[in-house]
């Protein structure tokens, strides 16, 4: 009997590693001589195409099969056009996937009758960075928080739907400042040199880690101010900068800030479209954890300052789900104030 049962394990065990064996060669068969499409929603110079792009170049090599790995640009409305297409266009065989900006993830609860997704469908692959939001000026007589308090604020912005729209916009209620916005500008290093020119004095929505690479020069002189910052938590490099979520005290209040803030804890996530094969899934999971260790990976991000504190895709699911479960009373405050029958 003994040995029937110990034949039957081994019989199991080699039948598991057959399975196993076949289904990594079908993987690489599926990829190899395969193009693999890598979206973004912002073009060239945005800190977004920048982690996607160094992603994009040695992830290829865990994939089974090392397909090419291409980057497609395809900006709009603060990158809502770039996560619609992954949503309902794009090729759901694993052959595409997309970094979309996370603040987009709230938009099927703000605006449900334009935004044609749903997040929790999504196959999150994986989250390069955890980032807090900070607000970012070069006018002259904003250097604090209470300097933003002494009269009206006028901030740029990528677009209605975008973070540096949507976080200027609560900010101001949340903490009762007066703030004009200006939409229109590409990226927000454009707003940037809008604020140069005195057009805006700022903008909200730049994120700790674009702050130590795109604009890391203007923050050590002393050009740029950064008087605020947007977070769950502070963020280790900006122990003296007042955080908005510590200052807010209603629970109503702090139930807007998570909402709006919230996303941003998966920062910079990388998603395959709704009904992709969970196996191509798991695989691209894979291929991102071996990416976050490999050598090559982390020297490039650190020669240009790149920020990453990775966390696993399933991670990304629950907090996806807390969000969704905001009560309806704060969601439909959000619209009211985000104006989003008028965008």
């Amino acid at each position: 009997m003994r040995r029937v049962i110990l034949a039957s394990m081994v019989g199991l065990g080699l039948q598991c590693g057959l399975a196993v064996s076949a289904s990594a060669q079908d993987a690489a068969s599926f990829y190899r001589s395969k193009t693999v499409q890598a979206i973004v929603g912002y073009p060239a110079g945005s800190t977004f195409e920048t982690y996607l792009r160094i992603f994009q170049r040695h992830v290829g090599k865990h994939i089974p099969g090392n397909p090419t790995v291409i980057i497609q640009q395809m900006p709009g409305a603060g990158s809502l056009t770039a996560t619609s297409y992954l949503a309902n266009v794009a090729a759901k065989d694993g052959s595409v996937f997309g970094m979309p900006n996370p603040v987009n993830t709230i938009e099927p609860l703000l605006d449900p009758q334009r935004t044609k997704f749903d997040p929790r469908k999504f196959g999150w692959i994986g989250n390069l960075n955890t980032e807090i939001s900070t607000c970012s000026f070069w006018a002259k007589d904003i250097k604090t928080l209470d300097d933003m308090r002494k009269r009206e604020l006028t901030l740029g912005s990528t677009g209605p739907a975008s973070g540096s729209t949507i976080d200027a916009v609560v900010l101001g209620e949340l903490l009762g400042l007066k703030i004009k916005i200006v939409t229109g500008y590409r990226v927000l290093l454009d707003i940037k040199l809008a604020a140069e020119r005195g057009e805006v004095d700022g903008f909200c929505g730049l994120l700790v880690s674009a702050l130590k690479t795109d604009f890391q020069t203007e923050w050590k002189n002393g050009t740029l101010s950064v008087p605020v910052q947007m977070g769950l938590n502070k963020h280790a490099d900006l122990p003296n900068v007042p955080n908005a979520y510590d200052l807010v005290k209603k629970e109503e209040d702090r139930q807007l800030f998570r909402l709006i803030f919230g996303p941003w804890s998966y920062g910079r996530p990388l998603f395959l479209p709704p009904g992709a094969p969970a196996d191509k899934l798991e695989l691209m999971r894979k291929a991102f954890e071996a990416t976050m260790k490999d050598p090559e990976f982390l020297a490039e991000a650190a020669r240009i300052n790149l920020e990453l504190s990775p966390t696993s895709g399933d991670k990304i699911v629950p907090l996806i789900d807390s969000i969704m479960a905001t009560p309806e009373p704060v969601v439909l405050r959000a619209r009211k104030l985000l104006a989003v029958e008028s965008r």
